[in-house]
């Protein structure tokens, strides 16, 4: 495949459990000649340690129902929200170190197996240009879809559009600068933090139809 875009993040826990949905994207960009930084750092037990009492605020209050009230769980559960925030953060910071335009993050459970192709991207990107838009995030879950599609177009773009998962976004340098002003701030889960961001900084978001699929049923960390 030849990629409209400057640079691909995976974001990846490198634990046991994990390995296959990492093999299984391992293989598609090999097959497919696809050069992909593996954002593999920040365990857990290592981000817990970040300033996160509105995080923890938030699981108690309204996370999955096995942490609610639940301080011990809710701290676990934390420490694997806060290390995917700060993958996200980092490809985010990588972005404007080295000044790439565009780039495409995606997490280890992105379906690329089914309407994912050069084609459908390059098209993608092609509509993000000439819409002059920050963010597009091209993976869904819940459900979550642009009610009023034309024949033709992939990317729609609306005031009142926020994130939709986080397993398969597009980043511009312009939005990116904007994020950055606050994503190092622990608040929420990745998806729920961007929702803050985009509405706070106006950031031009869109979302890609159809979109990209998970390969799991997809649980929301935060109801």
């Amino acid at each position: 495949m030849n990629l409209d875009i400057d640079k691909i993040f995976c974001c990846h826990h490198p634990s046991g459990g994990l390995k296959k949905r990492k093999q299984r994207l391992v293989d598609f960009f090999a097959e497919n000649d696809l050069e992909v930084e593996w954002v593999e750092g920040f365990p857990p037990e290592e981000a817990v340690k970040q300033n996160h009492d509105s995080l923890l605020n938030n699981v108690l209050a309204k996370g999955p129902e096995r942490c609610r009230g639940d301080l011990e769980k809710a701290e676990e559960f934390c420490g694997k929200l806060i290390s995917l925030i700060l993958k996200h953060n980092y490809c985010c910071d990588n972005q404007l170190e080295n000044n790439y335009e565009n780039i495409l993050v995606l997490e280890d459970d992105v379906d690329l197996f089914s309407n994912f192709s050069e084609k459908y991207f390059n098209k993608c990107m092609q509509e993000f240009r000439d819409q002059s838009l920050e963010m597009l995030f091209m993976g869904s879950c819940c459900g979550l879809s642009f009610p009023y599609i034309n024949q033709g177009q992939y990317v729609y773009q609306h005031e009142s559009l926020l994130s939709r998962c986080t397993h398969c976004y597009i980043l511009n340098i312009k939005g990116a600068e904007k994020v950055n002003k606050h994503c190092h701030k622990i608040i929420d889960a990745a998806d729920w933090q961007y929702n803050w961001i985009i509405k706070k900084e106006k950031i031009k978001n869109a979302w890609a139809e159809p979109s990209v699929g998970q390969l799991e049923e997809y649980e929301s960390t935060l109801k």
